[in-house]
């Protein structure tokens, strides 16, 4: 009884509830907005390579950034201030990102803003995971988390359709209004967001413990924690040095439309969400690294498929496309549930802003240079390429190259039963 007064057991409730709904609002920001920002540079001309360095370097850069959660929480001493203060700004950012994209036609201008709206954007996720990792019973980690994952993933299909439908509507007169439509959306959502966290219990500051050790990850305490962040980098690296290229892979190799790319896009993510519940119950059951190796091994294959579909019939381009991003969209729910309560199981509840912050900014360096690998490739000439007569495009080749690099590191870290991840 006592340990259940100190936790204000009610008031941990009522907040796992009202995080429930604040991510629902922010479900329709991330559906309207961060879906459609490479169909928006596609959409203002920039090259394969242009749009692989803005899909890829501002997070990178916001990662560098969000090393000063840690610093910024020690400034507030409050979470919820400091998250309420970032949402804030992140919602302003919006617009002036899409201002900025078809009113200068500056390049770099845009690069600026867009890198400002992801060091805002990641500068949120340490504090919001240790305040999570109080609020949250270990035991029902999987279960909550998933079941919360679910119900956003509803809220982010939903408003991601909905953006879609509003492109397509205007593809064929103005497509800027269209951007612009979901845009206010996406800003107006975030505000939304930001009035439910408010409602949130927040603990006191001494309640969660951050520490005051530095902690330095090649020492020999944190050796298992090491080599899950680099397992956890190199993957991602693996992930994104194909992964920014599948838009304008289905706008120009696949020759999809908008409304086509929208119920591609949702209907994955349906499969994907549906699925959380039976993650949520299948990590608690078998374990965070035995999810994380099954499901990690079928992501290796996904590259290969989308090269199969190039040259299928074209009436089956689509549905072929949505059975893969399905498939796609169901291992990496359970793999990305998987990884995250891992993180928990090193810490144990405790540093989690440090240890959060790091595995960001190590997993931001990795998408970054994934998406510059990956952009660098569409650049070389195939003609004299072994096996080159086989593939059609550059991001075919891209493709394959991702494939290798996600075998070459599932191999590595996860091919033996038991893992030290």
């Amino acid at each position: 009884m006592v340990n259940r007064k100190k936790r204000k057991t009610e008031k941990i409730r009522s907040s796992l509830k009202t995080s429930t709904i604040e991510g629902s609002w922010w479900a329709v920001m991330f559906g309207t907005v961060e879906t459609y920002f490479s169909a928006f540079y596609e959409y203002l001309k920039y090259s394969s390579y242009e749009i692989s360095i803005l899909m890829t370097f501002p997070i990178f850069f916001g990662a560098v950034f969000q090393n000063l959660a840690n610093k910024l929480y020690n400034f507030f001493k409050s979470r919820k201030f400091l998250l309420i203060t970032l949402k804030i700004i992140q919602s302003i950012t919006i617009p002036i990102i899409y201002y900025v994209g078809i009113g200068s036609g500056n390049y770099f201008l845009l690069l600026f803003f867009i890198c400002f709206y992801f060091s805002i954007s990641l500068a949120q996720a340490s504090p919001w995971t240790s305040w999570m990792g109080y609020l949250v019973p270990s035991r029902l980690r999987g279960r909550y988390f998933g079941n919360r994952a679910q119900i956003i993933g509803i809220f982010t299909l939903i408003s991601s359709l909905t953006a879609g439908v509003i492109l397509n509507e205007y593809n064929d007169t103005d497509p800027i209004w269209g951007f612009g439509i979901i845009f206010s959306i996406g800003a107006i959502a975030n505000i939304g967001s930001t009035f439910y966290l408010k409602r949130k219990f927040e603990p006191p500051d001494s309640t969660i413990d951050e520490g005051n050790k530095k902690i330095n990850l090649r020492h020999n305490p944190f050796k298992k924690l090491r080599r899950f962040i680099i397992y956890d980098s190199l993957s991602e690296l693996a992930f994104c040095i194909s992964g920014p290229l599948m838009m304008i892979y289905w706008i120009r190799d696949l020759d999809f439309n908008y409304i086509e790319i929208a119920v591609l896009i949702n209907v994955s993510q349906l499969v994907g969400l549906f699925s959380l519940r039976y993650w949520g119950r299948k990590v608690d059951q078998l374990g965070t690294y035995l999810t994380t190796r099954i499901s990690s091994l079928f992501i290796c294959f996904f590259p290969i498929f989308w090269i199969f579909i190039y040259f299928s019939p074209d009436q089956l381009k689509l549905p072929f496309s949505i059975l893969v991003a399905s498939l796609a969209s169901l291992m990496f729910s359970g793999r990305s549930l998987a990884l995250d309560n891992r993180l928990y199981e090193h810490m144990g509840g405790k540093s989690m802003i440090r240890i959060t912050s790091k595995r960001i900014f190590y997993r931001g360096l990795s998408t970054f240079s994934g998406g510059l690998l990956g952009g660098a490739l569409t650049k070389i000439d195939m003609i004299n390429m072994p096996y080159a007569k086989y593939l059609n495009t550059s991001i075919q080749f891209v493709m394959v190259f991702s494939f290798l690099f996600r075998i070459l590191v599932w191999i590595k870290f996860l091919s033996k039963p038991k893992g030290d991840i």
